[in-house]
């Protein structure tokens, strides 16, 4: 394995936000894991709003990640929604073809 696939060494469990119910908990599509390389972060970013935020935590990966999901490093509780990760940011790198290598995801 060779390009920035080579460094994705840890695993993530994630699942899309398909809606809310009735008292506004996010309901969560099927969980996946995905291979990707955690890193601690202290960046300041703007957030999809335009709001600077501190960024913990940068995320590596090539699955298809956006704001629309939550994140779970190894050993949170997925049954737990308050454990998730939420997103500020998503980065995509794509190649000189046009195809997406990777993204990073700002939390």
């Amino acid at each position: 394995m060779s390009g920035p696939a080579a460094h994705f060494r840890q695993l993530v469990s994630y699942a899309e936000v398909i809606g809310r119910d009735a008292w506004g908990t996010p309901l969560l599509g099927p969980f996946r894991i995905a291979a990707a390389r955690i890193q601690p972060s202290r960046k300041l970013i703007r957030d999809a709003q335009g709001t600077e935020f501190v960024a913990s935590f940068v995320v590596y990966t090539a699955a298809p990640l956006t704001l629309r999901h939550r994140l779970w490093f190894p050993g949170d509780d997925l049954s737990d929604i308050n454990h998730a990760r939420r997103p500020a940011a998503v980065d995509e790198h794509v190649d000189g073809g046009g195809t997406t290598r990777y993204r990073k995801v700002w939390l």
